[in-house]
């Protein structure tokens, strides 16, 4: 799991964003510049920091907490697209294009961010090559990671994409030992509704594959699920 980045009030902008892997060597000046006009915002839990089809205002870096980024269906239904991180950034697509937002981002745990004014950035991508080619090379990396996974879970059945974002969250969560995520969550993960993921914890809990509590998941049988989800998704 990313810790926290430093966020004291004393540091300067410009030292804040050499935290961030983006900026890495990019010119003292171009910093200098964005530090300028950017500025902190905190969005408490559950609140939106933006919809889909707002107007592109910022570029977002993530100190701390975790934005989720996620789409809402016409009848109500929710896709988890991705969760960031501290040392995350998010929102370039709208800001390289000037198009409206694709989609919605709302804190899953209250986040500290850096936001930083469009023109500005279009202005230090325009000065600085490296922190272009570099922006551009991390966002079709994560775009395609998200449409390698959309596509995955398109052509599975409901249980089968639930094990899927099981095991790929167990791996995330390797250390701490177990998984964080309501059945809320994983439902809007999997692209399911929530009373299918609870028929199927409730499934693989009598099978001794995992434990369920509040807002956890242990999963007691790595080998079992990984087998059957093998088996399903072949």
């Amino acid at each position: 799991m990313k810790e926290s980045l430093s966020t004291s009030p004393k540091e300067s902008y410009p030292k804040v964003l050499q935290q961030f892997a983006l900026f890495a060597g990019v010119s003292e000046r171009v910093l200098a510049d964005l530090g300028k006009v950017a500025f902190r915002k905190k969005v408490e839990k559950g609140v939106h920091l933006f919809f889909r089809g707002d107007p592109v205002e910022y570029f977002y870096l993530l100190l701390k907490g975790e934005v989720t980024i996620m789409l809402t269906s016409l009848d109500g239904r929710e896709l988890i697209l991705n969760v960031m991180h501290p040392g995350d950034y998010f929102g370039e697509l709208g800001v390289l294009t000037g198009q409206p937002r694709s989609a919605d981002a709302i804190a899953r745990k209250t986040a500290e961010l850096i936001a930083i004014p469009r023109q500005a950035f279009l202005t230090a991508l325009e000065s600085e090559p490296r922190l272009a080619r570099k922006l551009l090379e991390a966002t079709a990396y994560r775009l395609g990671r998200t449409s390698e996974s959309q596509n995955s879970l398109a052509f599975m059945d409901a249980q089968a994409r639930l094990a899927r974002v099981l095991l790929e969250l167990d791996s995330l969560n390797e250390e701490r030992g177990y998984i964080t995520a309501s059945q809320e969550e994983l439902a809007q993960r999997s692209g399911l509704i929530r009373q299918t993921v609870a028929k199927a914890l409730g499934k693989w809990r009598r099978k001794g594959w995992l434990l369920t509590g509040r807002g956890h998941i242990m999963l007691l049988n790595r080998k079992a699920l990984k087998q059957w989800f093998a088996e399903r998704s072949s």
